[in-house]
């Protein structure tokens, strides 16, 4: 399963602009006239798929650095300083004045012909941390690499629109919460209707809805979704995507469970979300923000696919039963109660969740009626997806908490996808294995957790240093 757990997200076509990552924009400084320390050359070649590194300004004297350093235009994200052999001693030591105004980040790019951090810039970065300035050493080329990619996320979700539909009445509210999310990274949460998708879908005609199905039908095997659920899902896909397109968003959630299912409707995005996915967009299940956001942070720094769903300590033997009519206890001779302290379902009306086709061993979701809940009855109408998680793979666990500045990590992996026979509502979950799920738990925003494959720790770590989050890793 290595190829899925390196793999990209799978794109239909170039999404718009504004779906996309900008490149970030690097200004390097060169400390006086002379051989510069680090091949400027090679740097641009390793940083040009993520970033632009602007033609290099030599410094002239202590007023040319403060005039380059104030007259950068507001478009580039930050300064890298560049030193010449023995001269430690460089401009932006003796005249700081300049970036402490400008306000820009510095980074100092590692040795790049033994790719190990610089340090004698040490001293540098305590100095122009205690005056104010963002400063950061990068310990190696992939390092570094992490800060550029991170600096382009930060610009992205500044001036990011996402959508999410139905009644505010789960902690995910968005009138009375969604500020947090926009003080803290920028980006701004809307809130419409159930009704402003049901009152496009009858715009579009059956001829345009077989044109998506013939486009996109070879990432999905039809189950036992009837034919009418089908079109009505891809109505509410064409209907959303036109809602997002109006809005420039780049992310959506529905609050199903708000006002849509409860009151009999069952024209569930699920489908809906990963026609999305493939069109660039991002997307998570209840309106939840800050599942969206999590989702944002990993495919804008790493463009992995991911996912999300109800996460569930089987340890929590009573809550599931009284949930599922069942425990979803574990086979205990493959694994004995003993590690169940850090076991964990996933699962989310009646299916893991809504996993993309990029993401599952078949490379198809399976496209079935939409699976309920206990309490919710399945009746055969809606359309759901049914897909497993790759087996014993790594995955990195992310929440975005409420307060928009606390971000929460977990090393797991996925141990199995369960079949649970006779259950309608609950046809499969997948098994996690966490590091420490205890200590996660104790400190767990919501239900709702947000997976990549892969162990992507550090890098994650980096992104949250970027936006000023207090990051948390379990």
């Amino acid at each position: 399963m290595r190829g899925l757990q390196e793999a990209k997200r799978f794109l239909q076509s170039q999404p718009q602009e504004f779906l996309r990552v900008p490149r970030a924009r690097l200004q390097p400084i060169l400390a006086k006239q002379g051989k510069p320390t680090i091949d400027l050359d090679k740097l641009w070649q390793t940083l040009s798929p993520i970033a632009e590194v602007l033609p290099v300004i030599v410094v002239q004297s202590p007023e040319h650095w403060s005039r380059s350093v104030l007259d950068l235009p507001t478009n580039v994200d930050a300064i890298l300083p560049v030193s010449i052999p023995a001269y430690p001693t460089e401009v932006w030591n003796s005249h700081p004045q300049a970036l402490i105004e400008r306000g820009l980040p510095v980074i100092f790019w590692p040795l790049m012909a033994y790719d190990e951090p610089d340090f004698w810039r040490w001293s540098a970065r305590d100095f122009l941390r205690a005056l104010g300035v963002e400063v950061y050493i990068a310990r190696n080329a992939r390092h570094g690499e992490s800060i550029v990619r991170a600096l382009a996320v930060k610009r992205y979700l500044a001036s990011s629109v996402v959508v999410v539909f139905g009644e505010q009445n789960f902690p995910w509210n968005a009138p009375a919460a969604g500020h947090l999310m926009t003080r803290s990274l920028g980006t701004r949460i809307l809130v419409e209707p159930i009704e402003a998708i049901r009152s496009r879908m009858g715009r579009f005609t059956d001829d345009q809805v077989r044109q998506v199905w013939s486009q996109r039908q070879g990432r999905y095997t039809l189950g036992n979704v009837r034919p009418e659920a089908l079109h009505e899902a891809i109505r509410a896909y064409l209907a959303i995507r036109d809602i997002l397109d109006q809005h420039k968003a780049c992310a959506f959630g529905v609050n199903c469970f708000g006002d849509l299912v409860i009151r009999g409707g069952r024209d569930v995005p699920c489908l809906a979300q990963t026609l999305l996915r493939e069109d660039g967009f991002l997307a998570a299940c209840d309106g939840d923000f800050c599942a969206i956001l999590s989702m944002m942070l990993i495919t804008g720094l790493l463009d992995k696919p991911a996912m999300m769903s109800n996460m569930y300590p089987i340890r929590y033997v009573g809550a599931l039963t009284d949930h599922f009519g069942d425990p979803l206890s574990p086979d205990p001779k493959r694994y004995p109660q003993s590690s169940w302290n850090n076991l964990a379902r996933l699962a989310h009306c009646g299916f893991v969740g809504v996993i993309s086709p990029e993401m599952t061993p078949q490379g198809k979701g399976t496209l079935r009626d939409w699976g309920g809940t206990y309490e919710i009855k399945r009746d055969g109408r809606g359309c759901g997806i049914d897909a497993d998680l790759a087996p014993d793979m790594p995955i990195t666990v992310v929440e975005m908490c409420f307060d928009g500045r606390t971000l929460l990590l977990a090393w797991a992996k996925v141990c199995e996808t369960t079949r649970h026979p006779n259950m309608p509502h609950c046809e499969s979950s997948a098994l996690l294995e966490f590091r420490n799920l205890e200590a996660f738990v104790e400190s767990i925003s919501r239900e709702h957790t947000a997976i990549v494959y892969g162990d992507h720790i550090d890098e994650l770590r980096t992104l949250a240093e970027i936006l000023k989050l207090d990051c948390k890793v379990f």
